[in-house]
This record gives structure tokens, sequence and C-alpha cells, in this order.
């Protein structure tokens, strides 16, 4: 189910409330103060509160049941598949009803012509005085009919209810009726003199004619023509149907009720006329296909005056029955068609059933795709990246599929990568932890010197080390090393560095001898090799005697009370590296001197442009009296990032700044 209301849905349940409100305000308004306007401002309130309770109520339900894409697909396919076959189904019996009442019209014309074939006949053979002349012939059984005989122009036998004068104008219609074909001179319906409805013919020789319609029988006699049941009805027949009249334009469509409500005697009349296989009649069987056909006129038998009048012929058969009728001229030849008609709609459902099978195939394939995606999405927002979604497809689903496991795979990848990097990160902090242990917190006051230091580090680990170590003697030692590279590997080599340092300054070994020892040392571990340049100065604070002793670090700077600045570059070979003595330089500083040391970190420091700091900007920015440590070493950390703007550190960045203030001399006011 969606886990999130659209917004549409939300503004909806919004105005719903709002409606709510504007009801109940309008309610109470009209409940204190009763007036119309009131009234009908409450009832519009509830109006509008219901349609939009209705419109929230549609949308929800509308959301939840389609909110699946199966029932989507499902849906999308009743509406393309299966309800325009019910339409034309529909379509095909509408249009069937209609053939089936064009069909019954026709059979009806067709038997009211032979009636009044059969009418014809027998005013001819009255005409001739055939002793048959009386009956009313095969298709006109059961009906009764009256004669008149004429002799030039005046009745001289026959029935008394026959004109007195020869009815020309019957004689015009029935000789129109054989050279002609309209509904009007095809069902040319006469008027009794009582009214009733009956068929007239005649037949004239000479000087003799003779009339003849009849009295009584003609629905019965129709019927059995038709095989259908039959009512003739005028226009002001008390049981004619209901009539409707629609005026469009000038032409008036009229719509006459049908033979819908069936009396008993009426039903069994219909089936002595269409007698069902079996009893009782099934649904095939019962008068199901009902017809109206008009006739435009009907005029008096009398004087042939048209009455206002007009006939209607109401028609009703069963399916069965139609059937037969459209079965009953040709049976080899409608059984082929019929057989062939069978045979293409055999094919045409087999297609049907294969592409109903096909697109169920698809809208089932597809929905249990889409459910998978679902599931597995559901599950990779819970934080599971393991699940994968079988590809079987060759689609464009299926290629979905395969970039879903793609792109978890890769976020598996991306968590246990994170989980490493986490891992590993927690790893160097402990690691820069233990490095900035080996680093001197604080460096010990010792009377008669200041030393001040500054250690930025590049990365996580530094590879550069410093240290002011005690020694044996009264004097102590300033150390000041950079590991080649950085990480981890060369915080590891620095812990060597520093511990035998310590050990060896603490035992007081010369710094030849120390040198030697962590060259060697250096050598002999397995793994890849590395260099470290260190300078080591031994310092005595009684006599300001400087010893310091250098491989391949940069040079000693010596910054004079007055100013100056003296480089003592002492080249030798980097500790690990190819053998070779380190250098050696004796100085001693003087009361106000100060001795700087630092590691190429500051030197090879880059401006934005890539220009280097070098070793003439470090002379410059040391020049100057000394007046504390902490200043020399501001003054040249101030230079250097002034130098390199906001840039990170390319390389670990060590300075140690030592000003010798020897007890015996008094402190210089700055």
């Amino acid at each position: 189910m969606p886990t999130s209301s659209p917004p549409h849905r939300s503004r909806l349940a919004k105005l719903f409330v709002v409606g709510a409100v504007v009801f109940a305000a309008a309610t109470a308004l009209q409940a204190l103060v009763p007036h119309p306007a009131l009234r009908t401002l409450a009832h519009l309130a509830f109006a509008c509160f219901l349609l939009l309770g209705l419109a929230w109520l549609f949308r929800v339900l509308w959301v939840r049941f389609f909110w699946s894409v199966g029932r989507r697909l499902a849906v999308s396919y009743l509406l393309l598949g299966l309800l325009p076959i019910g339409l034309m189904a529909l379509l095909a019996a509408v249009s069937a009803y209609m053939l089936g009442g064009f069909l019954l019209g026709h059979h009806y014309r067709d038997g009211v012509d032979s009636t009044l074939g059969d009418l014809e006949t027998a005013a001819h053979q009255r005409l001739a005085l055939d002793p048959r002349s009386d009956s009313p012939g095969s298709a006109a059984a059961g009906a009764e009919l009256r004669f008149a005989d004429y002799r030039r122009g005046r009745r001289v036998g026959g029935a008394l209810e026959a004109p007195e004068t020869w009815p020309e104008w019957l004689q015009a219609a029935q000789q129109q009726r054989h050279s002609e074909a309209g509904d009007e001179l095809r069902q040319p319906f006469v008027a009794l003199a009582d009214g009733r409805i009956s068929l007239a013919a005649v037949a004239a020789s000479g000087e003799r004619a003779t009339l003849v319609w009849i009295e009584g029988g003609l629905e019965p006699a129709l019927r059995a023509r038709t095989r259908t049941w039959l009512q003739l009805f005028r226009s002001d027949d008390p049981r004619e149907r209901q009539t409707t009249r629609i005026q469009l334009g000038t032409r008036q469509l009229v719509f006459r009720g049908l033979w819908v409500a069936r009396k008993p005697e009426e039903l069994a009349a219909f089936y002595q006329v269409s007698p069902p296989p079996q009893e009782p009649p099934g649904l095939w069987d019962r008068p199901s296909i009902l017809w109206v056909e008009p006739a435009r006129s009907l005029r008096a038998l009398a004087d042939g005056v048209e009455t206002p009048e007009t006939v209607t012929a109401s028609i009703a058969a069963s399916p069965r029955g139609l059937v037969q009728k459209l079965l009953s001229s040709s049976e080899q030849a409608d059984s082929t068609a019929w057989l062939a008609l069978a045979g293409i709609a055999v094919v045409l459902l087999e297609i049907y059933a294969a592409a109903a099978a096909l697109a169920v195939f698809m809208i089932v394939g597809l929905s249990r795709a889409v459910n998978r995606l679902s599931r597995a999405t559901e599950a990779v927002g819970r934080g599971d990246f393991s699940v994968r979604i079988p590809v079987r497809r060759r689609d464009q689903l299926g290629a979905v599929q395969s970039s879903f496991n793609a792109m978890t795979e890769h976020l598996q990848e991306l968590v246990q990568t994170a989980v490493q990097k986490e891992a590993l990160d927690k790893e160097l902090e402990l690691a820069r932890q233990v490095q900035q242990s080996l680093l001197p917190e604080a460096i010990e006051r010792r009377e008669g010197v200041e030393i001040a230091t500054h250690f930025e580090p590049s990365a996580a680990i530094g590879g550069d080390y410093y240290d002011v170590l005690a020694r044996p003697d009264r004097g102590f030692a300033v150390v000041v090393a950079d590991v080649a590279g950085h990480g981890l590997a060369a915080g590891l080599r620095m812990a060597v560095i520093q511990s035998a340092l310590a050990l060896l300054v603490e035992d007081g070994a010369p710094p030849e001898r120390i040198f030697a020892r962590l060259h060697r040392l250096l050598r002999s571990r397995p793994g890849e090799r590395s260099f470290v340049t260190a300078t080591l100065a031994m310092f005595d604070p009684a006599t300001g005697a400087l010893e310091i002793t250098n491989a391949g670090h940069p040079p000693t700077y010596l910054v004079r009370a007055g100013g100056e600045v003296e480089e003592l570059a002492v080249p030798g070979t980097p500790l690990g590296s190819l053998p070779g003595p380190p250098g050696r330089l004796a100085a001693v500083l003087r009361d106000g001197d100060a001795a700087v040391w630092l590691s190429d970190g500051l030197i090879e420091a880059r401006s934005p442009t890539g220009e280097l700091f070098g070793y003439d900007r470090v002379r410059r920015c040391l020049a100057g009296p000394p007046l504390h440590a902490y200043g020399v070493r501001d003054r040249l950390i101030a230079a250097v990032r002034a130098h390199t703007g906001s840039a990170p550190a390319e390389d670990d960045r060590t300075v140690v700044a030592l000003l010798y203030q020897p007890p015996a001399a008094s402190p210089r006011k700055p």
C-alpha cells in the first residue's frame, strides 16, 4: 500500500474539512436566525460538503485499488480487450433485433399481398360464375368473405354493405398495386361500416364486375400465413398502446407501444400460431422479438373516403421462429452459409482465445516482475543491500531488474567500503593518538634556554619527529627527523626512530654511534626500504657549545642577537639509504642567540602558483633580533602560511626554535 498521501488527496481532505465547517456554521446561523437566505446557504453548504466527501472517498478508493500495477493492467485489459467485445455483442444483438423486425415487417407485407392476391382470385372466380367462387382460397382460409355484383356500374346483387356504385377508387388502387411498389398501395386496408379493418379486391369484365372483401377473420388469416402473432389496430382503437411523438423540424417521428403486456389467452394463441417444440416453452420460444408496421391510410369501403384514422400492425415472433424463417428458403444454401459462418466464428474465437491467453500471460508476467522489484526496493529501504532479483526476462523490465541488481551490488560494496573506511579511520585515529603520545606534549623548561616548537602533519599520521632529550651529563639533545613518506608506515618507522633515539641518547652514546645504530636498524627491517633525514644537536647550556650531527636533513639556522642569520649546512647521508658518514659541525651560542631547526615541509611549501617557499625566504623571515623563541617560530610559520594561502600542507611541517639566555646574563628587555 502507498506509504504517503498524494498532495491532491490532502487538498481534497482539506476542502472536505472546510466544507464541513461552512455547513456547520451555516446550520448554526440558520438555527439562531431563521431566514430563507440562510436556509438556502445551509443547503448549498451541505451539497458542497457531500460532493467533496464523495470526491475524497472516491479518490481514496481509487488510489488504494489502483496502487497495484497488476490491477491497473488487468483493468486496462478489461477496458481495451473485453469491454469492446461486450459493446460489439450488444450492438450485434440490437442489429439482429432490428434486422429481425425488418424481416417480420417483410413477412407481414408479403402476407397482406398474398391475401389480396387470393381475394382477386376469388373475385375473378365469382365473375366467371365458378362454383368455387364462395371459397376464399387456401391463403384466406378461416376468413369469411362477402361479395357484391355490379353491372354497368350499379350493384345488382350481393351483400348490402357494398357501395351502391362501382368503387372505381379501389379498382385504380388495385391496378396501381400491380404496377408500382408503394407502402400505401401494398396495404390498401378498408374500413367496414362498423369500423372493422378489412381487405378488399375487385374484378371486372365488360359490363360486369365483382367486389369481394373479408367480413371476419382477417387477423387469423394473416397469422396463419405469416406464422407470427399479428394484431391490427386503428389509431382510435382503445386497445392500441401508448404513442410517443417526437418533432424534428418538419418531420414527426411516431413511436407506438409494442405487445409487451401479454394476456394468457394471447400467449396461448401465439403458441398455437408458432408451436414450441417442448412444454413449457423456453426462452428461445417466447415472443421476444416485437415490431410495429404502420399503414398510412384507411378508406371507407362504402364510399372510398379516406378516414382520419390509420392502421398499425403489431407483430411478435420468437427467436426460433425467426431463425426458421431465415433458413426456410433454401436449406442447402443456408446450411452452407451457416457452416461457413460457424467456421469463421470458430476461427475468430480461437484467435481471440490465443490473444486473451497472451494478454493474461503478459499481465501476470509484468505484475510479477513489478511486485518483485517493489519488494526488493522495500528491502533496500530497510538497509538490506544483499537482496537480488532473479532475472529471467529479456525485455525492458529485465534490463531494469539487472540494473537494480548492479545498483544494489554497488551499494553493498560502498557500504562495505564505508564500514572498512570507518574501521580504518578508527585505527588511524588510534595510530595518530599513539604518534601524538610519542611527541612531547610540552618541552621541559631548562635553565638558560627558551624552546618553542610547532608540528603540523599533512596527513592523519605524520612522518616528522622532534624531541628534546636529556643527556647523562649536564646538557641535552635536540632531535628533528623526517621519515620519507606519510601515513601509517611512516608513523611506525618514526616510532622506531623515537624509541631508539631515546634509549641511545639517555645512554650517553656519541652522535656518530647513534646514527650508525639507527642506520643499521633501518636497513635490517624487512619490507619496503625507507630512509630518514635527521639532525641531532648536542647543546651544553653552561658553555653554549652546540655540536650538530646531520644525516641529510635541512640546514640549522643560527640567529644572532644582532639579527644576523647563519645557515649551517652540514652535508650527510640520510639514515637507511646508502652507507656513508653523517656530517658534523660545531658552533657556539652566545647570550641572545637563537638556533632554529625545521623540516623540509616548510622549505618546499608551495604558493597557489606553484612557487616554493625556499631557503632564501627562510633566512629573510628569521632575520632580526630574536627576542623570544616563540616570536621566531611564529614569524616563520606566519610567513609560510601567507605564502601558501588556504591550501593544505603537502608535507609535514616541524619547527624547533631555541633561544639561549645563560643564567649569568640578565634578561633582555624587548
